[in-house]
């Protein structure tokens, strides 16, 4: 009788990773068959997948994936906030707390309705309002994460939390920019 395989552990960190390798390969197919240049996404994806077999045999498979526990009300590490939620919290947070020597200048999201005529939110900060509107799916998984919550003054309008702050202020002391480096700190 054969021994079962053991299966390594999900790791979020490495889910991030292949997340963004998947964008990226997307990204170059959309970007290709719009200016009518070459495609190969199938050559990309099996690259991305050989690359990943190859750093599953180098990395040593029996190893056990490192076990990650996140607390409840620190920050949150950049890379694991889902692609879309975390652009829109990239410009919340630049918008309202700003970085380097600027000022925070405050800030919150107010419900609105987005182009497309759904529920969304609209980033109001104090003598300027963000031209773009964020959909209610893109906001929903940074308020379920914490990094938003609702306003102490208007419980229907939503502010960076606590942790969204620590989060914004640990990205930006790695030296954080956008978009090159999201997932690279």
């Amino acid at each position: 009788m054969t021994k079962p395989v053991r299966l390594p552990q999900p790791d979020p960190y490495r889910k991030a990773r292949f997340r963004e390798i998947a964008r990226e390969i997307v990204a170059k197919d959309r970007y290709n068959r719009k200016y009518g240049l070459s495609v190969d996404t199938a050559g990309a994806i099996a690259n991305a997948l050989e690359r990943a077999y190859r750093e599953g045999i180098n990395g040593g498979e029996n190893r056990p994936a490192p076990i990650i526990e996140y607390p409840d009300n620190g920050p949150m590490d950049w890379a694991l906030i889902p692609p879309r939620p975390r652009n829109a919290f990239w410009s919340i947070c630049l918008f309202t707390l700003s970085r380097g020597d600027r000022p925070a200048r405050g800030g919150r999201l107010v419900p609105a309705i987005t182009e497309r005529g759904t529920s969304g939110w609209m980033l109001v900060v104090p003598g300027h309002t963000y031209e773009k509107q964020f959909g209610d799916k893109t906001v929903a998984p940074l308020v379920r994460l914490g990094l938003l919550e609702a306003d102490d003054d208007d419980p229907a309008h939503r502010v960076v939390s606590k942790r969204g702050e620590e989060t914004w202020s640990q990205f930006v002391q790695r030296g954080g920019q956008f978009p090159e480096d999201l997932t690279n700190l």
